[in-house]
């Protein structure tokens, strides 16, 4: 799996941490962050909503397809279950 290059907001003390411990801190959010933000994982916690043929759905092929759209339609939202 190669690395991925995100922006992360991390707030700490200045004089708790030093540079080595921040940076362990980092590589192990980012671990973390790329396990979870898998098809998989989006798939069991997200749905979409297509307001033009009045339908939700949580499938997989679906989410893919309105993930991955160039364009996004009208009217048709990928929700969080949360």
């Amino acid at each position: 799996m190669k690395p991925v290059e995100r922006d992360l907001l991390i707030l700490l003390h200045e004089d708790r941490y030093n540079e080595q411990q921040i940076q362990n801190e980092v590589k192990q959010l980012s671990d973390m962050l790329s396990l979870i933000e898998t098809m998989d994982y989006i798939s069991t916690a997200a749905e979409v909503a297509d307001c033009n043929k009045h339908r939700v759905s949580s499938k997989r092929s679906v989410l893919e397809k309105a993930f991955f759209r160039k364009e996004p339609r009208a009217f048709e939202f990928i929700i969080h279950k949360n």
